[in-house]
């Protein structure tokens, strides 16, 4: 018999209508609630962050961001891609 896991930890979250209706609309198809759905992403989320900082790659991260704030100021990178798309 599997030993239950006592989860009595919470974290509380901020999200738009959009990504409410994104969680909503997954865990309805898959048939777990909001919450489990959350739990499993984050969860997915914290072993990929733990296997980057296993293999250094954090700080090459951190780096970079600093490089990037330097040289292009504090715009996000994702507005950069988006103006080198138009140009």
């Amino acid at each position: 018999m599997k030993k239950r896991i006592k989860r009595d930890k919470e974290i509380k979250i901020s999200l738009t209508e959009e990504e409410m209706k994104r969680i909503e609309k997954i865990a309805k198809k898959i048939g777990i609630t909001k919450s489990r759905l959350a739990r499993n992403l984050v969860l997915a989320s914290l072993e990929d962050a733990e296997l980057l900082n296993k293999l250094g790659l954090f700080d090459a991260i951190k780096m970079i961001e600093k490089i990037r704030e330097r040289t292009l100021g504090t715009k996000k990178i994702e507005e950069i891609l988006s103006h080198a798309g138009n140009a």
